[in-house]
Formats: C-alpha cells, sequence, structure tokens
C-alpha cells in the first residue's frame, strides 16, 4: 500500500507514521503539509490511499478531496479530524471519501484496519468517484444563486454548469471536451421550453434529465415523463435542498440501468455461441 499522509501537523504526522509502519510493514509512506504540496503530489505519483485531514492551514481536506474526484484519480481516500460535526462529515462520505475516522481515543491502533477496508470499499463503491457535472438550464438569475449557494455548502461534489437557455447550453455540450452526468431544466425557457430541450437532449444524449417548474402542470408534468424525464419537480419551499438527492439517485439509476444494458449483452452473447 502506498500512502499519502495529507496533514499540517509534523508531530501528527510523525506519530501517525510509526503507529502505520507497526500495523502495516509493507507500507510506503509519503507526507504532504498542505492542498498545494498534496495537489502536485497527487499529479506526479501514483498512490493507492490517501489519508487527509478535514482542516489544512491552506485549504481544507475537500479541495484535496474534489481534486481527486475531478481527475478519476483511481485511490482511497479517508479523512481524519481532530474536531468535526456531522454535516461535514456526510459532506465528505457524499464526494467519496470511503472513511471518516475522528481523532480521539486509541483511533491510530486501528488506522491500519480502516485504510485497508477503504480500499475494500473502494472497489465496491456505488457512488461516483467524480464530481458530477449537471448542467442546470435555468434563467431565473435568483433561483441560479440560491441554488449555487446551497451546492456550495451542501453539495460541493456536484459542479453546476449554468446555462440560461435551450440554444446555450446545445451549444456548450457541442463544444469539444464538454460533458454533462445529468441535467437540470426549467420548465419555462426563454425561446426553447423546456420540454422541447428535453426532446433534443434524449434524443442527442444518454444523460438522465430532470425538469423543475415554478408551477405546477399536469399536462407538462406528463409530457416530460412521456420524453425520458427522470424526475419532475416544482419548486415549492426547500426544493433546493432536496436537488442534491434527486441528482446522485437519478445518476446511480442510471449508472445501474447501464450495468444492467451490459450484462445482458454478455449473456445474449454467451447464449448465442
Amino acid at each position: 500500500m502506498k500512502l499519502l499522509y495529507v496533514e499540517d501537523n509534523p508531530f501528527d504526522r510523525d506519530l501517525t507514521r510509526r503507529a502505520l509502519l507497526k500495523q502495516i510493514p509493507s507500507l510506503e509512506w509519503d507526507a504532504a503539509g498542505g492542498v498545494s504540496e498534496a495537489v502536485v503530489k497527487l499529479d506526479s505519483q501514483k498512490y493507492d490511499v490517501v489519508l487527509l485531514d478535514m482542516w489544512l492551514q491552506d485549504g481544507c481536506g475537500m479541495d484535496v478531496l474534489l481534486h481527486v474526484r475531478r481527475h478519476n484519480l483511481e485511490l482511497a481516500v479517508v479523512i481524519v479530524a481532530g474536531s468535526g460535526d456531522e454535516g461535514s462529515v456526510i459532506q465528505y462520505l457524499k464526494a467519496g471519501a470511503q472513511d471518516y475516522i475522528p481523532k480521539r481515543g486509541m483511533y491510530l491502533e486501528q488506522l491500519g484496519g480502516h485504510l485497508t477496508r477503504a480500499q475494500e470499499r473502494l472497489r465496491d463503491n456505488i457512488r461516483p468517484n467524480s464530481v458530477l457535472t449537471v448542467l442546470f438550464v435555468e434563467s431565473s438569475r435568483d433561483d441560479v444563486e440560491l441554488t449555487r449557494r446551497h451546492f456550495d455548502r451542501r453539495a460541493p461534489h456536484i459542479h453546476l454548469e449554468v446555462q440560461s437557455d435551450g440554444a446555450a447550453a446545445l451549444a456548450w455540450l457541442a463544444q469539444p471536451g464538454h460533458h454533462a452526468d445529468i441535467a437540470l431544466l426549467d420548465l419555462r425557457l426563454p425561446g426553447m421550453t423546456g420540454l422541447e430541450l428535453l426532446e433534443n437532449l434524449k434524443s442527442l444524449y444518454k444523460f438522465p434529465c430532470i425538469l423543475i417548474t415554478g408551477r405546477g402542470d399536469e399536462s407538462a408534468a406528463a409530457k416530460a415523463m412521456s420524453l425520458g424525464a427522470v424526475d419532475y419537480i416544482i419548486k415549492e419551499h426547500g426544493y433546493v435542498a432536496a436537488l442534491p438527492g434527486v441528482i446522485e439517485y437519478a445518476h446511480l439509476l442510471s449508472a445501474y440501468s447501464a450495468l444492467r444494458l451490459t450484462y445482458a449483452r454478455i449473456q445474449d452473447g454467451i447464449t448465442q455461441a
């Protein structure tokens, strides 16, 4: 196991190194004192596990975790912290960390086992290992700002690519290197409506689409679902808080459907052979 420990306290680094080498004698140890140094090391070397302190002098552990996910680095991430709250822990785990360990009691004596199990969890992890890119097509600046603020605080592993209308969204997708994992579309857009954009997207791309609207409309809801939308959300009180969960669920359903299709093709090939 090759480990990178990101910790700005040299005393903690030394204690952790000594404890882990006793538990995992074959461990390849490396350390970084902050976000900047960790990013440089991650870009130039291959690691199996990153042990990441939640709070660092030049940033926070989330900066490193998001770098790992954005660059699709195949490694397990374990978070350690001397102090933290339930909300922070959930954010890190949702962003793809395999484990969280509070720096309390005899935690160092159990750390080796946590790191080994984190590698196993990485192989079985159904959560996306990269940052989810959501194409958010919304013409209301207030709604965009409200949604951005919430996602920055509660779902930093989800990146919102904002476009104000359907034509701009299609143009953005057509550019080389641009992709979306999910589309979040307002129903009432200037020019091309949300339903028209949905129809265009479903004919050109494979990612799931979610429609949102400020006013309920039974016929629009029925039309959206018949066109292939995976969900239809009304902008009621508290709807923004529910969006990250809806997006993650839609992405997991899409990934599961793709796996089932692949399995069916493999079985069909075996039968024909």
